[in-house]
């Protein structure tokens, strides 16, 4: 799923999912430290615009072992324009947060919250519910 314009290199390519199905890939990316996954994030959280893929489950449980290192990355995403991706970055990644980093994406979730756009339908609802936790 690794975009045309990834600045990973062809060897840290070969450490991302080939595939919906390729549940290895996450089995051994959890065996790596911090430093190795760091630069995937981004392209890993690409696995979670379709919670419906085998893959995303997976993928969801090894990134929150990093929640430092999907603020910024998640951040972008809550305020780009992707409203089934930012759904699912709400529903399965930020409210599963520790309160330190959800308190980090507190600006982005609460406009969400107060300010949703026409797309996020439902979306300021799971926002609220977020805010309510972390204040």
């Amino acid at each position: 799923m690794s975009s045309p314009s990834s600045p990973l290199t062809p060897s840290q390519k070969t450490l991302l999912p080939a595939d919906k199905h390729d549940t290895a890939a996450i089995d051994h990316l959890s065996t790596l430290p911090s430093s190795t996954i760091a630069p995937l994030i981004p392209e890993l959280l690409t696995w979670v615009q379709d919670i419906n893929w085998p893959i995303a489950a997976h993928i969801i449980s090894l990134l929150l072992t990093y929640p430092h290192l999907l603020v910024e990355p998640v951040r972008g995403i809550l305020l780009g324009s992707d409203d089934g991706w930012k759904y699912n970055c709400l529903v399965y990644l930020v409210d599963a947060m520790p309160i330190e980093q959800q308190w980090e994406l507190r600006t982005a979730v609460e406009r969400t919250a107060e300010n949703p756009t026409e797309g996020e339908f439902e979306l300021d609802e799971v926002a609220r519910d977020i805010l309510g936790k972390i204040h």
